[in-house]
């Protein structure tokens, strides 16, 4: 496992999915879905589980979701979450190889996952593979570069979220999504943006659940040194004491 997909731990995530923006998030992705009761829904790495929940939720008894991920003790942890549903299933499994018939879901949700991978027009053919004809689909990505912060150390913030993007397959991703989906063949496709806006230093945070995560990665690929990277959470922690904290970055929904 490398580094990149190493940081998505299930505690780690769990505190960056109880923050306010990215519950905000999923109602964003649930509304674009429209799920109807009796649907089968993919959920295409379902981390653990919270989005599951709510698709399962809103398909009813009548309905069926399956959740996928790439780590087994992502699926468990959504199984876990999921127990008292019993029309939610969750297997491990790759988006460029997916184990379903053609034409199997009404619905298809897919999120921050293609950064991690090498050959993303196959996963998003294998996406359309799946989906029944009229099906719906919801995919979301970060450009990381466009991250907005307030720091003392914009040099280290620069270096840091550069490794970032060389850390994982499929960078930057929002910017050509929409051509790849069109040449798999979706039509009538809409793009919208998710700020995600800090400005408190709140530790159940999108931002502040994150900094330690890119920090690491960043000494982990010697862009930094590890001293820089405490340097550089320990500056956001004191922005925060001075009511100066920001950090904004945007996720794309594309459905």
């Amino acid at each position: 496992m490398n580094d990149a997909i190493a940081h998505n731990r299930p505690e780690t995530l769990n505190n960056s999915y109880l923050a306010p923006e990215i519950s905000n998030q999923r109602l964003q992705t649930l509304d674009a879905l429209h799920v109807q009761a009796g649907e089968t829904i993919l959920d295409v790495g379902c981390g653990t589980g919270f989005l599951t929940h709510e698709l399962a939720l809103m398909a009813g008894a009548s309905g069926k979701v399956v959740a996928m991920d790439l780590q087994a003790e992502m699926t468990d942890a959504t199984q876990e979450r999921c127990a008292h549903l019993p029309q939610v299933s969750a297997q491990t499994g790759d988006v460029t190889a997916l184990p379903f018939g053609d034409e199997e879901f009404d619905a298809v949700t897919c999120t921050q996952v293609l950064l991690y991978v090498e050959n993303v027009e196959l996963a998003i053919s294998e996406m359309r593979r799946v989906l029944k004809p009229g099906g719906r689909i919801a995919i979301l990505e970060t450009d990381w570069q466009g991250v907005v912060m307030h720091s003392q150390f914009p040099d280290i913030t620069d270096r840091i979220m550069t490794a970032w993007d060389q850390s994982v397959a499929s960078p930057n991703l929002p910017r050509t999504i929409l051509a790849k989906m069109s040449a798999a063949g979706f039509g009538g496709l809409n793009a919208k943006a998710i700020p995600l806006l800090n400005t408190t230093f709140t530790e159940n945070s999108f931002s502040v659940s994150s900094l330690e995560w890119l920090g690491k990665v960043g000494y982990k690929a010697g862009a930094v040194t590890k001293e820089e990277s405490l340097r550089w959470i320990q500056d956001q922690k004191e922005l925060g004491e001075k009511n100066q904290y920001f950090f904004c970055v945007n996720r794309f929904l594309f459905n």
